[in-house]
């Protein structure tokens, strides 16, 4: 009798553990399908700039920050396939990503492009292909410097024993007709060049940022030179740019640097390079500055 009852509650708990792993697997399998994702694609963002109000059209964006009904689903270095977990009409937000000061590790969206903005139709594994532009907010570039100009923006600073000048040479012009050039040599060991206008640059924390293309075969200092409320004027290097000898876009973050001190009341854009001993001469060549922040 003991023997027949065990027998029957073994055969009963078999019975039970099939059913659980049946349900387990019928479980697993809908969780399985309920999770087959959408794809998107992009494989780059373009900015779209009006040359008189904005400049040049040159950018070096590497990643897309991607919105879906506005929450941040991940940061994707271009071009890109990324699964989403949805699928249907829903709406898509894209900002163009960057190098902060051409460092890889350091990496953040421009606060200066507008966002992009649509609507996918996403299908469960398909891939949506999406081409997102962008273009600068209105008025926050305060100066900009491609020397297409007549003159140019940027003077001999005091202590330099050169100057930038222009150049129209077809083979070290960036774009358009004429891009800066320093030319260094054992007369002439030393450059600081400054921004003619003093910008008047809110303290506020808010985002400063310096654009140019640049190639040079020593490395360049970037930096602000601040007018004191005592009347003095205080240096300050922001950023060495590493030498490039092809031509590089960069993004300089100067925020920090124009909120250093409170006591300064406006300041000017300086370049600074100067020979070693290890190299008897350079060229510097510069297009396409800009700098923006919020009045």
């Amino acid at each position: 009798m003991d023997f027949k009852f065990t027998l029957l509650w073994r055969l009963i708990g078999t019975l039970i553990g099939f059913l659980c792993l049946v349900v387990i697997i019928n479980f697993a399998s809908c969780k399985k399908n309920d999770l087959v994702p959408s794809y998107i694609h992009i494989d780059k963002i373009t900015l779209n700039s009006t040359y008189e109000t904005d400049g040049s059209n040159s950018s070096k964006i590497t990643d897309a920050w991607v919105y879906i009904d506005g929450d941040l689903i991940g940061i994707y270095e271009l071009p890109a396939t990324f699964p989403i977990l949805a699928t249907g009409r829903h709406d898509i937000m894209v900002r163009a990503g960057v190098k902060l000061n051409g460092i890889a590790m350091s990496r953040g969206y421009y606060p200066f492009y507008e966002a992009y903005t649509g609507t996918v139709n996403l299908e469960a594994e398909h891939i949506d292909t999406v081409h997102p532009t962008v273009k600068y907010y209105a008025n926050k570039i305060q100066w900009k410097e491609d020397f297409e100009e007549g003159g140019f923006t940027l003077i001999k600073y005091t202590g330099s024993d050169t100057a930038l000048t222009k150049t129209s040479d077809p083979a070290e012009v960036f774009e358009g007709s004429f891009s800066g050039v320093a030319n260094l040599s054992s007369d002439y060991k030393y450059l600081l060049t400054a921004s003619t206008e003093d910008f008047a640059i809110p303290q506020n924390l808010s985002p400063v940022f310096l654009e140019l293309n640049y190639k040079t075969n020593i490395p360049l200092v970037v930096g602000m030179i601040g007018e004191l409320q005592s009347g003095d004027h205080d240096r300050v290097r922001a950023l060495v740019i590493n030498a490039n000898t092809e031509w590089n876009k960069i993004y300089i973050n100067l925020t920090a640097t124009a909120n250093y001190t409170v006591n300064v009341q406006s300041f000017k854009v300086f370049f600074e390079a100067s020979l070693s001993d290890t190299v008897p001469s350079a060229k510097i060549y510069i297009d396409n500055v800009k700098l923006l922040y919020t009045n």
